[in-house]
């Protein structure tokens, strides 16, 4: 990365607010598939409405989601495309790409909002759906940013 890349770089982790960077930490420490660090992101009394209206209720349902969801897709990866967070709440659209030996190859586009206590996920709500057949996007080379607080990935 050039350094003229990494100071806007800088410049932008700077700009996020509380909400925006725990948005960030959560999908990165997905995208690592590292479930302690997912779960770091979780309040005590988590919960998770799923994209199929399922209601998880406590950390433990909440962490067996994340775990089955890392067995059933191994390279399973979410990428955000623009997120924005304030005031204890953060909107996010992303698009997950995976691929399991039942499904094959599969895209979900969607939303979550989430609900931020304490400086933790108290509530996720999930509004993906499926794409079909997945969709390939060109890649830009990093964040760009769009109107007033709201962030976009390529």
């Amino acid at each position: 990365m050039s350094v003229a890349g990494r100071s806007d770089c800088e410049r932008f982790a700077k700009m996020m607010t509380p909400e925006e960077r725990l948005v960030r930490n959560y999908f990165d420490a997905f995208n690592r598939r590292d479930i302690e660090g997912v779960m770091a992101c979780f309040d005590e009394d988590a919960i998770m409405i799923a994209a199929d209206g399922r209601r998880l209720v406590g950390r433990a349902e909440v962490r067996r989601s994340y775990e089955q969801a890392f067995m059933a897709f191994p390279d399973g990866r979410c990428d955000l495309r623009a997120f924005v967070g304030s005031g204890g709440y953060a909107t996010v659209e992303s698009v997950f790409r995976g691929t399991s030996r039942e499904r094959g190859t599969i895209e979900l586009r969607g939303v979550e909002t989430v609900e931020i206590v304490g400086g933790r996920i108290r509530e996720i709500r999930d509004y993906h759906q499926r794409v079909s057949p997945p969709i390939e996007l060109p890649r830009a080379a990093g964040p760009r940013l769009v109107p007033p607080r709201a962030r976009v990935y390529r």
